[in-house]
């Protein structure tokens, strides 16, 4: 099985890579194996630093990768911090790479490096109020993100999935099947396909209601977001996909939540997003709806990724999720 290779097999593959993107290698560090396998290269001619990127197989077809490069370049033509891909030799994004994988080749794709730090190395798990402007300017950056991307023409072929009500709730979801989760006991599997149904029932009705909806980053959590010099930006375009704007604004907010201090929190983000985009009349019961969502998808991403020990200690995150389904669905 691929998740049980160390992440130095994957280093001539980085090489082949570097190789076909034009690159003369001075340093090559290895830097991740989660979702993708990620290398750090020094370029030896400019002293440039670049990740270089090997796909997970299966995950993404070549067309989505090459849609969120299109996205991508279009958002640092907007003077956005977002990940600048290089295009190889060839004029293309991505090459095929042979890994030491079962099916043998991967998606290899190089970004320039941009030197900072994560938001979650920054503050942890401090929410006091030393932090909060952290959550205004994050909410100032995703109100920007959705801005650019309202007035952007999305090219023909564009092509990246849909967290819409089946990419969500429906039959075959995007993250899985959360109510049926090995991890979940049948009183809590029944718990978790009662919340499914009312949620399901609640984006009948958001969607009804026009919503905004578009293209969004999806994935915003704190460990993607960049502290460059003195400017916020967003790493990870992996999940981008076409989805309402609140959920958005969930994923950057869900690690707030259990926070004692979330009413302030989140009001720092919101007033920082109001000044790139207008906010929803209804915006706090749209973030109560997507936060209680963002929850359910997570027992799938637990179930995905045991190596995260804490994932499994279900005493750590599911008292919380039946609270608050418990009280979703009561108001």
């Amino acid at each position: 099985m691929a998740d049980k290779l160390t992440i130095d097999r994957y280093t001539d593959a980085a090489r082949a890579a570097a190789d076909a993107f034009g690159l003369d290698v001075a340093e090559l560090r290895p830097i991740s194996m989660t979702e993708n396998v990620v290398f750090r290269l020094r370029e030896a001619k400019t002293d440039q630093l670049y990740a270089v990127r090997l796909h997970r197989p299966g995950y993404h077809a070549l067309d989505t990768l090459v849609s969120e490069r299109d996205w991508t370049s279009a958002l640092a033509g907007k003077g956005m911090i977002v990940p600048t891909g290089r295009r190889a030799g060839n004029g293309d994004w991505y090459v095929p790479v042979a890994t030491p994988d079962p099916g043998g080749l991967r998606h290899a794709g190089v970004t320039i490096w941009h030197q900072g730090h994560t938001l979650e190395s920054q503050i942890g798990d401090d929410r006091s109020p030393e932090t909060w402007p952290w959550f205004h300017r994050l909410g100032a950056l995703l109100g920007e993100l959705h801005t650019h991307t309202e007035n952007w023409p999305i090219p023909s072929g564009f092509v990246r999935h849909r967290l819409d009500i089946d990419g969500l709730m429906g039959e075959s979801p995007f993250w899985g099947r959360f109510w049926e989760s090995a991890l979940l006991d049948d009183e809590e599997k029944r718990l978790l396909s009662t919340a499914r149904k009312w949620a399901t029932g609640k984006l009948v009705e958001l969607e009804a209601s026009g919503a905004a909806f578009g293209l969004i980053h999806a994935d915003s959590h704190l460990d993607n977001v960049l502290i460059s010099d003195d400017r916020l930006g967003l790493i990870d375009f992996d999940d981008c996909c076409f989805g309402w704007q609140t959920f958005d604004m969930c994923v950057a907010l869900h690690s707030s939540w259990p926070h004692a201090d979330f009413t302030s929190i989140r009001d720092h983000f919101l007033a920082g997003y109001e000044t790139q985009h207008a906010l929803p009349a209804d915006i706090l019961q749209q973030l109560d709806l997507f936060l209680l969502i963002r929850s359910l998808q997570l027992v799938s991403w637990r179930e995905m990724r045991p190596d995260i020990a804490a994932n499994l200690r279900k005493e750590l995150w599911m008292p919380k999720l039946a609270r608050d389904i418990a009280q979703a669905m009561a108001s």
